[in-house]
């Protein structure tokens, strides 16, 4: 079940203007509440396999070698002395730069002649601190060369989606080991879309949950809890609707591109159209439950005025039992004298006028009550009217 506050738990913020108006192209922006950069370093090939951790761009050594991959995975963004370095050492283009640090940036891909830059969002679905459900986007930025890769990440935790692709390098499954850098660019991307998948399955089984409870027992956490979702899968789809787009742009390009001089292979060509097919289908996926949850607010709305019109109803026959007894108990309440009088309630000396008054207040009641079942105002009626009979 979601929590009331879970609007106020999602991690991810709409994205506001850094920089000053008017700044130099390629500025860098380090959020006061950025984590600590560290790097890692991940040089492979069929036969060569280097993994650790660095302090300084000058242990690369160069940025590529003969046969070998190099893959720098640099996670927090907070120590702009070592992004500048990076950035000199791999020749990045300032733009591209700043654009993988100032985050967040909407998915992109760019080409800058001597690599090719690609943003994307990735997507993880945890448990917050009571076991309630916690989205987090970051964004994940690629820069891919000849013979390099080097990926900005916001977060300088452990754990994210990439983790899959490491330990293929480690194990040499696949050909990825035996393929170049821009297969090694594939594979990340294809591991950002593809984590998706478990936060939308996740966030499934809460729209089922939130179906069940709207339907049973609806109450006011369920409508904060429906907005609270509907916010979180518009974060979803913020962050993966412009990859379809950068994808398919990028496609166009490599199309348009020489081969023997592109960054990206006609093999690795292939597989990423089969990223941008699963691109596509998390965008359906996304605007299927997006669309579920409107109407599951629609279901829940109309629940909370059927419930709403029940308690008028029940009210409504109350009052309405209520007004001719008022009415009796009114009459036998004026002051008349029956001494004065044969006409003058005479019912007021009689032995039996307490009860008569009261049997007489029953039997009104009685006789509304079977009326408004008869009328199936209450309960079943006892005749249904023509043509609406059980078949």
């Amino acid at each position: 079940m979601l929590p009331a506050d879970y609007l106020s738990q999602s991690t991810q913020r709409l994205p506001t203007r850094r920089n000053e108006p008017g700044s130099t192209p390629g500025t860098y922006f380090v959020p006061p509440d950025a984590e600590a950069t560290r790097m890692q370093l991940l040089r492979y090939g069929p036969d060569v396999l280097e993994e650790r951790q660095i302090t300084d761009v000058g242990e690369l050594g160069a940025a590529s070698q003969v046969g070998c991959v190099t893959w720098l995975d640099v996670r927090g963004l907070k120590d702009e002395r070592i992004l500048q370095s990076i950035t000199r050492f791999f020749e990045i283009h300032p733009l591209a730069s700043a654009d993988v640090v100032n985050a967040p940036q909407r998915p992109k891909t760019e080409s800058y002649g001597s690599h090719l830059l690609m943003i994307a969002h990735m997507a993880q679905l945890g448990a917050g601190p009571a076991g309630e459900p916690e989205l987090t986007m970051e964004q994940v930025g690629l820069v891919v060369g000849r013979g390099w890769v080097v990926t900005f990440q916001e977060s300088a935790v452990d754990g994210d989606v990439l983790e899959p692709v490491r330990q293929r390098i480690r194990q040499g499954r696949g050909k990825i080991r035996h393929s170049p850098a821009d297969y090694l660019a594939y594979a990340l991307l294809d591991a950002v879309v593809d984590g998706y998948y478990p936060a939308l399955e996740g966030l499934g089984v809460y729209l089922e949950e939130l179906e069940i409870q709207t339907l049973e027992r609806p109450v006011p956490q369920t409508g904060r809890q429906i907005h609270a979702l509907k916010r979180t899968l518009l974060l979803l789809r913020r962050g993966i609707w412009p990859e379809r787009e950068a994808l398919s742009a990028l496609m166009r390009d490599l199309d348009d591109d020489d081969e023997s001089t592109s960054l990206v292979g006609p093999t690795t060509r292939v597989y990423l159209r089969d990223v941008y097919d699963h691109v596509v289908q998390v965008v359906d996926m996304i605007e299927t439950y997006r669309e579920f949850a409107a109407s599951l607010m629609d279901v829940y709305l109309s629940s909370v005025n059927n419930r709403m019109n029940e308690v008028v109803k029940v009210l409504t026959i109350i009052s309405t039992i209520f007004l001719p007894l008022s009415f009796i108990a009114g009459v036998y309440g004026m002051n008349f004298d029956p001494s004065a009088s044969p006409w003058n309630m005479p019912e007021l000396k009689w032995a039996y006028g307490y009860p008569f008054a009261i049997g007489l207040m029953v039997l009104v009641a009685g006789g509304m009550l079977l009326a408004f079942r008869h009328f199936g105002w209450i309960g079943r009626p006892s005749k249904w009217p023509r043509g609406e009979r059980d078949g």
